[in-house]
């Protein structure tokens, strides 16, 4: 029986079918292919490294770096019909829109909240509108300019590194606040948060943080009230605009009435033509136009880099509203007053006329 099965594997061996690749490789030594769940707990291991990766850095800068990092200018609104607007008593604004800290805003009472938001909340002084800079259970630190959230750099609104050039604009946020015209101290202070409680920029003689309950925040606010400009020049006076603008002769303004020479000098203003705003401004001295000057001159670059056209007439728009319906009174032989209503009540423009005879605005203040 053995004989015969050997040479019956004999026979087989050589009458298959097999191709010398197949039977190259039956020939070749089996190895062990791995098990299922060995496979399974390798794949399980590679997917975790690669989780663990790419959520190491996100991790280590934590929550600090949100939204409104990206996205922290407010847009202006056209239509609020449907929403909620309020008039803040004053507005902590940081960054590039602190010159709108006066125009109406429209809140979201609903909104969550996060670092570098804006929030309208009841101060002692009324209704406030503030940056966030500290949430719930958060350890807040004003350091010289810089805001550090848990010893973290909070990188909103230019505050993530200290103010060490405190006269240039460009790298202190605060002096914006103040319109470029002055650099007030840091209250340095730490402030520790619990659950219903939240961490405000803070400006009082000096720029700190402010603790506020969670039950005296009204909102978050979402954006500016948008105004359309009201006031325009006939053709006649934008041609004499126009060629005024060419040599600055003061004589072509001689038939002009004083109040579209105020619309020329508004006008000037908002198209950052400041050469003209200048031309057209009192050339008579006395210690407010002095002051005036001085404010536009130390103002200016901040003016030229942050203020757009489209903020400008926004500005203007909202602060001279009434201004198409004024009226002039002359009070003596070279003082007069524009007069009309505007949103705060009877408005009065002060003019003054030069050596020319030509009025000329002499406002007492700058316009913002």
């Amino acid at each position: 029986m053995k004989d015969f099965k050997d040479r019956l594997q004999d026979e087989l061996r050589r009458d298959a079918p097999f191709t010398k690749e197949i039977q190259r490789r039956i020939a070749q030594p089996k190895t062990r292919k791995k098990s299922n769940w060995q496979v399974l707990t390798v794949t399980i291991a590679a997917c975790l490294m690669i989780v663990l990766l790419f959520s190491m850095e996100p991790f280590q800068e934590s929550n600090l770096q949100t939204a409104s990092e990206n996205n922290e200018l407010l847009p202006i609104i056209d239509d609020i019909s449907s929403l909620e607007v309020i008039n803040p008593q004053y507005a902590e604004l940081l960054g590039e829109q602190w010159m709108l800290h006066f125009l109406p805003m429209v809140i979201d009472k609903k909104a969550s909240i996060t670092y570098g938001d804006y929030v309208a909340f009841y101060g002692s002084e009324g209704l406030i509108v503030s940056t966030v800079l500290g949430l719930e259970n958060d350890t807040v630190t004003m350091n010289h300019g810089q805001v550090l959230v848990d010893n973290q750099a909070l990188k909103i609104h230019g505050l993530n590194k200290e103010v060490t050039n405190e006269e240039d604009p460009f790298n202190n946020p605060y002096l914006f606040h103040n319109k470029g015209t002055k650099q007030e101290p840091f209250i340095n202070k730490s402030i520790s948060t619990k659950e219903d409680e939240v961490v405000v920029y803070q400006h009082n003689d000096g720029h700190s943080i402010l603790k506020i309950n969670k039950g005296n925040l009204v909102g978050k606010i979402s954006g500016f009230q948008n105004f359309e400009l009201s006031f325009e020049l006939t053709e006649q006076e934008q041609r004499v605009f126009d060629g005024f603008k060419t040599d600055y002769d003061v004589n072509r303004l001689k038939d002009v009435t004083p109040q579209a020479i105020t619309k020329m000098f508004l006008l000037s203003d908002i198209e950052k033509d400041y050469r003209t705003y200048e031309a057209l401004f009192t050339t008579n001295v006395n210690t407010e136009t002095d002051s005036v000057r001085r404010y536009y001159e130390k103002t200016k670059i901040v003016r030229q880099k942050l203020l757009t056209e489209e903020v400008n007439r926004l500005i203007i728009a909202r602060l001279f509203d009434g201004l198409e319906n004024a009226e002039f009174e002359q009070l003596t032989d070279t003082q007069g007053v524009i007069k009309y209503i505007s949103y705060e009540g009877p408005t009065e423009l002060k003019m003054e006329k030069n050596d020319q005879g030509i009025w000329q605005p002499a406002f007492g203040r700058g316009i913002y």
